[in-house]
């Protein structure tokens, strides 16, 4: 769904729906059929990945959205990375997934958190592992000039979306947590001391 909505596959689809239009108008002859599949190539490889629209979509998107979008990753994942960074990566999708169900009461106050967790969904976790998937397998676990190699670098990076998540989670939970003692001092300000007079 998320490949359907993206401006790569809509120029992609108008461009290919202006090829099929020439065939019917007679301008395309006997090889239509790859001249229109080519059409909608050139539009999804001429138009860049991400778009202002494409991140608006993304922002857009519901919190059961995002759901079953870390599922889809965390599940692509699988016998692509080492197991410690698979274990990171569901660890990360563990987080996120705490925190989805406080995602529209963190819009609603207007907290920046809540433009933080879109974005590792739908941007930072995916681009990270993207760059880390473009290597070779043989030479992710090659140190670089005989330092870190690739897998050390992105458990360093997932080391730190995690602890971003964590402080993250800590101030959702705080907020929730002093409604909870406002509620509790409203209570007893209106039922817990005993009206003596009848």
């Amino acid at each position: 769904m998320t490949y359907l909505t993206s401006t790569r596959h809509l120029v992609g689809t108008a461009l290919a729906l202006l090829g099929l239009g020439a065939y019917l108008l007679g301008w395309l002859g006997a090889y239509w059929l790859p001249i229109v599949a080519g059409l909608y190539l050139i539009g999804v490889l001429l138009t860049p990945a991400r778009t202002r629209a494409d991140v608006h979509l993304a922002a857009q998107a519901s919190a059961d959205d995002l759901r079953t979008e870390l599922h889809r990753f965390t599940r692509r994942l699988r016998g692509r990375v080492p197991p410690n960074l698979q274990l990171r990566a569901e660890h990360l999708s563990a987080q996120l997934q705490a925190l989805l169900p406080h995602l529209a009461e963190l819009e609603r106050r207007g907290d920046p958190h809540a433009f933080t967790v879109r974005r590792i969904i739908t941007d930072y976790l995916p681009g990270t592992f993207r760059n880390y998937l473009r290597l070779p397998r043989a030479h992710r676990s090659t140190p670089l000039n005989g330092e870190r190699s690739p897998d050390d670098l992105l458990a360093e990076q997932l080391d730190l979306l995690s602890a971003t998540l964590d402080r993250v989670t800590a101030d959702a939970l705080r907020g929730d947590t002093d409604a909870l003692i406002a509620n509790g001092r409203f209570l007893q300000d209106r039922f817990g001391r005993p009206d003596l007079q009848h």
